[in-house]
């Protein structure tokens, strides 16, 4: 056991408190694709109505520009396989557009472990927040409801700060990153002192903090268990699902609802951005996609529905990048 004394957060929104919000409780049915694949950009009057949900001309325009980048992106992922560093199959077809990264690169948006540990040696963290999401902040007295010292997950976790605040709030925390550089840097860059282990069952490094209530699990997230980390009373997701290669989402999924207790909640937060030209991470996900993947194990709710449109997201050439935040409750 070593000791040494300090976010991988694969989340990618501006985070404030600014938006539209919906609270209400969805019951979506499968998307129905449009025609067209051309992206149009929503003006701005017109994305949603006074109510804050989105009007039914905004959502048709993003339904026929994600119909559109959905397509490319099967071409793109064709041949791929699941999370782990197998080789990979890239596109070959003349059909395939060429998209771009966040960081401006020629991708097809698949990415594997050493890509990810590869962005962490090189710097290529823009996505990592220096404040607390406010996300968090304003739902996090509807996510922990009422409870005393809450167990916490956040998944893929990175170096981020949302730990230290929901350290502040008075809760045990659990991260989980398969890039170890990243936390290391979390414990460095907070002054936290730790130990670490090497892991018995699967492979990875779990690292403690000393004096604070805080494990972060260095390791594959699919094969995390309940049985290796326990159950939780809240989960916080900032754009992991949205990082995570669409193919293994059921894979997620099943993760999540393993360690999820009865009656226990969890704050997804999730994008919808066209791939047309942008091949992502944060990959699209269509709100209807919540339900089908979590209907049977949570009760689904979409509390917000955000133009989340900023500098950054704007230099990826896209027509539009929402944020929709939804409260699963996990059923008894």
């Amino acid at each position: 056991m070593n000791t040494v004394a300090a976010p991988l957060e694969n989340g990618f929104c501006n985070g404030n408190d600014e938006g539209v919000v919906s609270a209400k409780r969805i019951k979506l049915g499968p998307q129905q694709a449009n025609e067209s694949c051309k992206p149009t950009k929503p003006a701005a009057a017109a994305a949603v109505n006074a109510n804050g949900h989105p009007t039914a001309k905004s959502t048709e325009r993003r339904k026929s520009a994600t119909a559109c980048s959905s397509e490319n992106f099967r071409v793109a992922e064709n041949g791929h396989q699941d999370v782990n560093n197998e080789e990979k199959d890239h596109p070959t077809s003349s059909a395939a557009l060429i998209r771009r990264n966040q960081d401006g690169e020629i991708s097809d948006g698949y990415l594997t472990t050493d890509d990810w540990k590869t962005k962490w040696e090189r710097g290529k963290t823009k996505f990592h927040k220096t404040q607390v999401h406010g996300m968090l902040k304003k739902h996090y007295q509807r996510l922990v409801q009422g409870r005393d010292a809450p167990r916490f997950l956040v998944p893929l976790c990175g170096k981020t700060l949302d730990m230290i605040w929901l350290l502040e709030q008075g809760c045990g925390v659990v991260g989980c990153d398969v890039v170890e550089l990243g936390v290391q840097q979390f414990f460095v860059e907070n002054k936290l002192e730790y130990t670490t282990e090497t892991l018995k069952d699967i492979d990875g490094t779990v690292y403690k903090g000393k004096d604070e209530d805080i494990t972060i699990y260095c390791a594959d997230f699919f094969k995390l268990s309940s049985a290796l980390i326990g159950q939780f009373d809240c989960i916080w997701d900032r754009g992991s699902m949205a990082a995570i290669n669409p193919s293994d989402r059921k894979r997620y999924c099943d993760v999540i609802s393993d360690v999820l207790k009865p009656d226990s909640r969890y704050l997804l937060d999730i994008f919808e951005v066209p791939h047309d030209v942008f091949s992502g991470p944060p990959h699209n996900i269509d709100p209807e996609e919540i339900t089908q993947l979590f209907g049977d194990v949570c009760r689904v709710e979409q509390l917000e529905h955000v133009d989340a449109m900023n500098p950054w997201s704007k230099t990826w050439g896209v027509a539009y990048f929402y944020e929709n935040n939804f409260l699963l409750t996990r059923k008894k």
